[in-house]
């Protein structure tokens, strides 16, 4: 293991971490709770809590290619192909086979093109919900903990010179604990 993967480490959990949680939270609290309360007036209810869901995906992506590229290796496999954030895939109807407007090769699933089959998907998918009560629950005090964590024990090690390699492994470990919560949380099933 090279110095790098604690640098790197250290730069997400200090500089990048924080941003993209307070983002995170600032859009998926507002849109919770503004989309659940319209839903009286039914037509911007449902508009505003299909943004939230949006973007509730499209943040566990994006929390888990970080999470990936500056903690890895990690103890849960990392979920290839992605899920996917809006169009599901289906197998193929019996006219597409036979019309020869496959593409031969990668797969045998085809994307979804009916856009309320894809809302449907996305609205009875569990993983929308978990990601919501990922990043509005977990996420802000594991955020708000490690940062404090890091700027008070941390940054004045490595300052200190001679307690930095302990720092950078502790800092290490803690990014590996807190990507594999985001793992758990983001892409396992709840059973």
């Amino acid at each position: 293991m090279g110095r790098a993967v604690y640098y790197r480490s250290l730069v997400h959990l200090l500089f990048i971490n924080f941003p993209y949680a307070l983002a995170a939270w600032v859009y998926l609290f507002v849109f919770t709770v503004s989309g659940t309360t319209l839903l009286v007036a039914l037509p911007l209810g449902a508009l505003l809590c299909f943004l939230n869901l949006l973007g509730a995906r499209a943040f566990s992506r994006g929390e888990l290619a970080l999470q990936t590229t500056f903690h890895s290796p990690l103890s849960y496999p990392a979920p290839y192909p992605p899920r996917p954030i809006f169009t599901r895939y289906r197998e193929p109807t019996t006219a597409e086979i036979e019309s020869g407007r496959l593409a031969s090769g990668r797969s045998s699933l085809v994307p979804e093109r009916s856009f309320y089959k894809n809302t449907y998907a996305m609205f009875t998918d569990p993983t929308s919900y978990q990601a919501l009560f990922y990043f509005i629950v977990i996420k802000p005090a594991i955020t708000l903990s490690l940062l404090l964590v890091i700027l008070i024990f941390a940054v004045p090690a490595i300052i200190l010179i001679l307690p930095a390699p302990a720092a950078l492994r502790a800092v290490r470990r803690l990014g590996k604990w807190q990507a594999n919560i985001a793992v758990e949380g983001l892409y396992h099933a709840v059973r």
